[in-house]
């Protein structure tokens, strides 16, 4: 349905960038989650549709230092439905990133919390 190399994959994790790199049309690598919540909004609003959600495990964005979001350039107008889907997003973020912000994680966590977003995306593409 959605052609993987006019896709937008915007993440902070430098795992998926280097796995999916080469098979999208472009990759927003940017620090911090909360960069890849904005920046997929700015998308959205610039008629980008959402492929995959932006809250997609039961980890809490406290919990877990890793997101990536597949869009896709569609012509029109932006979409209402995936304009609420992220600002909610954003909101959960600071609502919990307010409660207790994420911790430091050592490599190995690090790396863990990479392998599990990274999974996110692997279970998505090949369904596109």
């Amino acid at each position: 349905m959605f052609d993987l190399g006019k896709c937008i994959l915007v993440t902070n994790n430098d795992r998926a960038a280097e796995k999916w790199g080469d098979k999208v049309e472009q990759v927003v690598l940017v620090e911090t989650y909360e960069e890849v919540l904005l920046k997929t909004r700015d998308l959205i609003h610039t008629n980008h549709k959402l492929l995959t959600h932006p809250q997609a495990s039961s980890l809490k964005p406290n919990q877990t230092p890793y997101r990536t979001i597949l869009l896709y350039n569609e012509t029109g107008k932006s979409d209402a439905g995936d304009i609420r889907l992220i600002e909610e997003a954003i909101e959960a973020f600071n609502k919990w990133t307010a409660i207790k912000k994420v911790p430091k994680y050592d490599e190995k966590i690090a790396y863990d919390y990479k392998t599990i977003d990274l999974s996110m995306i692997e279970n998505v593409i090949p369904k596109l």
